[in-house]
């Protein structure tokens, strides 16, 4: 059987091409769907992104780093909130 997330992500891109709006699964990462809100390149070596998450019925925002070249899975342009 396949996972729920693994389903949903269409391509992965690395994090550096990620832009805001972007519907996005962490495949590496447990599977957590979000909403890229701003990407902010931190040197060559890392990518911080400010996401958007729903758990539990409720909105959060946070911010989390990744390593220059870690890919995400990049979801079909629907809302996934």
């Amino acid at each position: 059987m396949e996972s729920h997330y693994s389903l949903r992500a269409t391509e992965f891109v690395p994090v550096e091409t990620l832009r805001s709006g972007d519907p996005i699964t962490d495949v590496h990462g447990g599977g957590q769907h979000y909403r890229v809100l701003e990407s902010k390149p931190v040197g060559d070596s890392c990518v911080v992104l400010e996401l958007e998450c729903k758990a539990n019925d409720v909105l959060r925002v946070i911010e989390k780093s990744y390593p220059a070249g870690y890919e995400m899975g990049l979801s079909p342009r629907q809302t996934f909130l």
